[in-house]
């Protein structure tokens, strides 16, 4: 992981995104194993800014994923699930909102298979939103980004 660019965490991106996947359509482990999953996605995609600011291959600063994030509803909601994940407690806040949290979630056994589907749900500013949703609309939103250095 050191020295390593910041394709490393687009690619760790990827594969959080598709643990979030996973947690929705049916994967092994409870409740904690798909709360855990969720964040990391949230924690990783946040993150990119810091790595993309960080590696001095690229010409993307760290004020410019700020520039992003503050652009868009979808990557303020990541960056406050994440900070709040990372510290317990959220006492900055890129919505407005310093309770933006999963507030809850709904599963469905399936039984005999030792899975079980989640969907979780983001309350931030009185509004409710699905975590699958914020995280499939947050990589699209670094995808163009990303899409217009030329670096995807």
């Amino acid at each position: 992981m050191l020295g390593q660019g910041w394709e490393s965490q687009w690619d760790r991106v990827g594969r959080r995104l598709e643990d979030v996947r996973a947690v929705y359509e049916g994967a092994p482990g409870g409740t904690d194993v798909a709360v855990d999953r969720v964040l990391s996605f949230f924690e990783a995609v946040h993150h990119l800014k810091d790595w993309l600011g960080n590696d001095p291959t690229v010409q993307v600063t760290k004020a410019n994923g700020d520039e992003l994030i503050d652009k868009h509803q979808v990557l303020q909601l990541c960056a406050d699930l994440a900070n709040g994940s990372k510290h317990l407690k959220l006492d900055r806040t890129r919505t407005g909102d310093i309770s933006t949290t999963v507030a809850r979630n709904d599963v469905e056994v399936l039984v005999g298979t030792g899975s079980s589907r989640h969907r979780f749900y983001v309350a931030s500013g009185g509004t409710e939103y699905d975590a699958r949703q914020i995280a499939e609309d947050a990589v699209t939103e670094w995808e163009k980004f990303l899409s217009r250095r030329g670096l995807v």
